[in-house]
């Protein structure tokens, strides 16, 4: 909600008036195109006129450019500010990097307009680091050392975020370039219903690695050590092309598992899982909350799920709906 002073000035009543916001139709010219542009006009309660008030203008111009660059797929000056914040780099030195005027990016930043050209550079910069590492790698030498310490802090673990050297990585990578809010928590657990389907539905492994009966339902180590530094935030990485690293039917089994799951936070995945067989046998003796590294073998999780998809019919979306309220946890 806009917030405003609750009286101005009326120069036509000659005395201080509340007034209300209406939209007014405006034709006006951004770089050299011609736009149209609804903006908020104020008119005095008592008499109609227009009147002045604090602050409206600068919305309706921050509104106006906002607006204009997303129509025309123009980086916004939000997103130059998230680059930033991304590779812990400032004005001047990310200027430097890019092989800009040092003043380039200040200047973007106060609303001038880049190119097309520099605005498209700018956004490839912010979906994936590898772009930032290719300027890095050529311009470094123009960066004092702090800043350069900095960057490259940034870049190394955007790479070891985003590295996929292993099925199971890829799976993850895959999961995490979804449309879904992912935690570390939900992710262990979306893995864990993926490998379960994926045996059920298309009858074979899909990754090696074993999940733990951690106390908080199954964990694999190895993504959640890669992944721990988001802590119970939601996980981002860069915009990773997998095209070549996992076939049609893999993905089809991901994208089914997460149109069923991950509509549902990392707790409510943790109540499901501790409600089945593969995870309450594997930490069978164990306290509710104590440390387990006990394996959830993947031929305890084929039996337990493959009788369940004989009984509800886990490729159908009212089977998996049905089998998730059979747990009482929803």
């Amino acid at each position: 909600m806009d917030i405003f002073m609750d009286k101005v000035l009326c120069a036509e009543c000659g005395c201080m008036q509340e007034y209300d916001i209406v939209s007014e139709k405006s034709e006006r010219v951004w770089n050299g195109i011609t736009c149209n542009f609804n903006k908020r006009v104020a008119l005095c309660k008592k008499c109609g006129h227009r009147v002045y008030v604090p602050g409206m203008d600068d919305l309706n111009e921050n509104e106006f450019d906002v607006k204009c660059r997303e129509e025309h797929d123009y980086i916004l000056v939000g997103e130059i500010e998230e680059i930033l914040e991304k590779y812990d780099v400032d004005k001047r030195p990310l200027s430097k990097v890019l092989g800009l005027g040092e003043h380039t990016i200040e200047n973007y930043l106060k609303g001038q307009l880049p190119s097309k050209r520099y605005s498209d550079m700018l956004r490839r910069v912010l979906g994936c680091y590898l772009y930032m590492q290719n300027y890095y790698e050529s311009n470094k030498d123009k960066l004092n050392k702090h800043a350069a310490e900095r960057l490259e802090k940034r870049l190394n673990f955007y790479d070891q975020i985003n590295s996929h050297e292993s099925k199971i990585e890829e799976v993850a990578l895959y999961i995490l370039n979804s449309k879904y809010e992912i935690t570390n928590m939900s992710l262990q657990k979306l893995l864990y219903y993926i490998e379960a389907f994926a045996q059920v539905l298309l009858g074979k492994k899909i990754f090696d690695e074993r999940c733990e009966a951690w106390a908080y339902g199954p964990v694999y180590p190895k993504i959640y050590s890669k992944y721990k530094s988001f802590g119970e935030s939601q996980i981002i990485v860069d915009e990773i092309d997998l095209t070549d690293c996992l076939d049609e039917n893999v993905k089809n089994i991901i994208d089914f598992v997460l149109g069923k799951f991950a509509i549902y936070n990392g707790v409510t995945l943790m109540d499901l899982s501790h409600s089945e067989s593969p995870w309450k046998d594997a930490h069978s003796g164990y306290g509710k909350k104590e440390h387990c590294t006990e394996l959830i073998t993947h031929d305890a999780i084929t039996e337990y799920f493959s009788a369940v998809n004989e009984k509800y019919d886990l490729s159908t979306d009212n089977g998996v709906k049905n089998y998730i309220a059979s747990l009482g946890v929803i």
